[in-house]
């Protein structure tokens, strides 16, 4: 009974995503390279937000081969305002890997494109499924959403065991069906009908077998992940402006947040107060600078992240005297009108749209 179950809802779901299938410019694509873009981009982020970037970045590295010769900043720059920017920096080092090793071909071994950085089981399932037509079930946010209600699974797959009973009820779903349509399916089910909140059941071409509409339960499976801590942080930016149009700015290294992209003199702080004109001037004699100074704005925005609540201040200075050394303690002098040639987070990139300095 339930291997016939396992075929009739696969079997519904590749018939229905034929008739209702989104028109996003990824679709129906075959290019192991453009699929690989967007399954990476797609990963935290909603499609609507992901097209218009998706296009742009593939305008200005179409091949594997344009994206690992360019610079990484290069790269950044194309991401901004998409987040999570370590998707961009293993983007960048995975090309390079597969010019080194691959002669510039995307593997098409599974355990291969598992190995390449930043791609989990997953991503490595889509591409093989959708580029080479693998017979695998990939089981992201929305199959798990879809599983767990219509088989009734009442855990979250936070553990081994987990996963793999979702992989095995997925692929047991997926049976002799078209990989690339069954999976098709399996998201864009899930991002427009079995929705997180208030599922379009009556919609749904598989809501006759599904355990949790029998049981009137939708709202409760899948069952809520664990939450992680919230980190509350306070990133106090001073902006300079000397006399002859020239800032300081900095590429954040190590692994906190936007690594790799640039940023103002900071002082990271615990408290929300402001600060005074008297402790910019001390955080800016730290990096050298040494020149009288005025205060002329103060901005300030809260900035949401998946673990962090962040609370953005600039403070933007204007210097009496110009910015003579190319470096800072570690921060770079460079003309205001360059700034637009440098990867900010999207946060700063806002600021700098409000404030001209």
């Amino acid at each position: 009974m339930k291997k016939t179950r396992f075929r009739q809802a696969g079997a519904q779901l590749v018939t229905w995503v034929q008739d209702n299938e989104r028109q996003l410019p990824w679709k129906s694509e075959r290019d192991p390279y453009k699929i690989w873009v967007s399954e990476i981009m797609l990963q935290q982020t909603r499609a609507e937000q992901v097209t218009g970037y998706y296009k742009r970045f593939l305008a200005r590295f179409p091949t594997i081969s344009a994206l690992a010769s360019a610079n990484e900043t290069d790269v950044l720059r194309m991401w901004e305002g998409l987040g999570y920017y370590s998707r961009a920096r293993n983007l960048h080092k995975a090309a390079i890997q597969i010019i080194r090793n691959y002669n510039g071909v995307f593997p098409s071994d599974y355990d291969k494109i598992r190995a390449l950085p930043g791609i989990g089981d997953y991503t490595a399932a889509a591409i093989s499924a959708f580029a080479f037509g693998a017979s695998m079930a990939a089981v992201d946010g929305n199959a798990i959403r879809i599983l767990s209600r219509y088989f009734g699974i009442l855990d979250y797959p936070d553990t081994a065991l987990l996963k793999k009973k979702y992989l095995e009820y997925a692929q047991n779903c997926l049976g002799d069906s078209d990989p690339a349509l069954f999976n098709q399916g399996m998201m864009d089910l899930g991002a427009t009908i079995c929705i997180p909140r208030l599922p379009l059941c009556d919609q749904c071409p598989i809501s006759e077998g599904c355990y949790a509409r029998r049981m009137k339960i939708t709202s409760n499976l899948p069952p809520p992940r664990k939450r992680n801590t919230i980190k509350e942080r306070v990133l106090q930016y001073v902006v300079i402006a000397d006399e002859f149009g020239n800032t300081l700015i900095r590429r954040r290294e190590g692994k906190d947040i936007w690594c790799g992209l640039f940023e103002f003199v900071l002082e990271e702080t615990k408290e929300e107060a402001p600060l005074s004109s008297q402790k910019i001037r001390s955080i800016l004699t730290k990096t050298g600078v040494m020149y009288p100074l005025k205060v002329l704005s103060v901005r300030e925005y809260k900035h949401i992240l998946t673990h962090q609540r962040v609370l953005v201040k600039f403070y933007h200075v204007k210097l009496k005297g110009r910015l003579k050394e190319k470096n800072y303690c570690g921060y770079q002098a460079e003309s205001v009108k360059n700034l637009l040639n440098f990867a900010f987070p999207r946060i700063t990139r806002v600021y700098l749209s409000h404030e001209i300095i």
